[in-house]
């Protein structure tokens, strides 16, 4: 899957917001090479002109990320000397030859990550490796609902239902955590209660959950329906989740063989559950190879 397929997917249920910070400050198409050059600070310059741009760059960072909408993700160009995260070559001086290394983050991906720290965000290069993706778009769309349900303690005792599974297999601890701070809330101003609930949501979900995290998450919705099963269909989804465990059956296969039976027998909180639904369900192709968005979610 090609990365214009990943965006093509997405845009019925995305607004992307296009910026390339190179060209808004001045620097035109097509234009001379700027890097990252590290010293005292690391600065941004371009050899050919002898231009240092740091100050203008920064300054057109932190404009644009103060005026920004409210967004659920960042998609950033991986190695580029403005957008790289982690993945930028830094250079000891405006004329040496080889890197000091290539790991650098460029200033518009550093003021991202300094700003607005909790924001999904990922690369182009991740954004093809099909778990990197799942977990972004998984993420966005989690991120999307809560910015849009968190008006009331109602909301967010809905959201937690919704979500629990799927918590469940990022952090059991921390759900726990999500389930005091709304039992408490009384004893603070709702304010306080929903700063603390998306401040443990965001930490709990910045590292995808392993595959025996999420084998137990599916073993628990297992056990609304098991005993409604004939003993071989039981086996056949236990061998399931052991085979997804192990490594050798996707997660999108997993949820394809367990959905089934949740419809069968009609479990509505099972249904509901973002375990097996965490975004859009046309969005099933995103697993089709191995290897700044702001989700509409009133489509989801």
């Amino acid at each position: 899957m090609a990365l214009c397929d990943i965006v093509k997917n997405l845009q019925p249920f995305a607004e992307f917001i296009t910026v390339c910070p190179e060209c808004d400050i001045g620097l035109g198409v097509p234009r001379h090479p700027i890097r990252l050059v590290n010293g005292e600070k690391t600065r941004l310059l371009q050899p050919a002109t002898g231009q240092d741009i740091t100050g203008k760059m920064q300054v057109f960072v932190n404009g644009f990320l103060e005026n920004l909408p409210d967004v659920d993700g960042f998609v950033l160009k991986s190695k580029s000397p403005s957008c790289g995260f982690g993945t930028t070559k830094v250079f000891a001086s405006a004329d040496a030859q080889e890197p000091l290394h290539r790991h650098g983050t460029g200033l518009f991906a550093k003021g991202v990550l300094e700003q607005l720290r909790d924001i999904p965000h990922i690369d182009e290069t991740s954004l093809m490796d099909s778990e990197a993706r799942e977990h972004f778009v998984t993420r966005i769309f989690l991120h999307a609902n809560l910015r849009l349900h968190n008006s009331s303690i109602q909301e967010l005792i809905d959201f937690q239902t919704r979500n629990k599974l799927l918590l469940m297999a990022y952090d059991q601890r921390k759900v726990k955590i999500l389930g005091r701070t709304l039992a408490d809330h009384k004893h603070q101003y709702f304010a306080e209660t929903v700063a603390a609930y998306v401040n443990t949501l965001h930490e709990m979900t910045l590292v995808p959950p392993s595959r025996a995290n999420f084998a137990n998450a599916f073993m628990h919705a297992f056990g609304y329906f098991s005993h409604r099963l004939e003993s071989e269909k039981k086996q056949y989804l236990l061998n399931c989740i052991e085979e997804y465990r192990k490594g050798s059956l996707s997660l999108e296969d997993l949820r394809k063989a367990m959905i089934p039976r949740i419809l069968e027998f009609h479990i509505d909180y099972l249904a509901d559950q973002t375990l097996f639904y965490p975004y859009p369900e046309k969005l099933e192709n995103l697993h089709s190879t191995k290897s700044l968005m702001r989700p509409r979610v009133e489509e989801i």
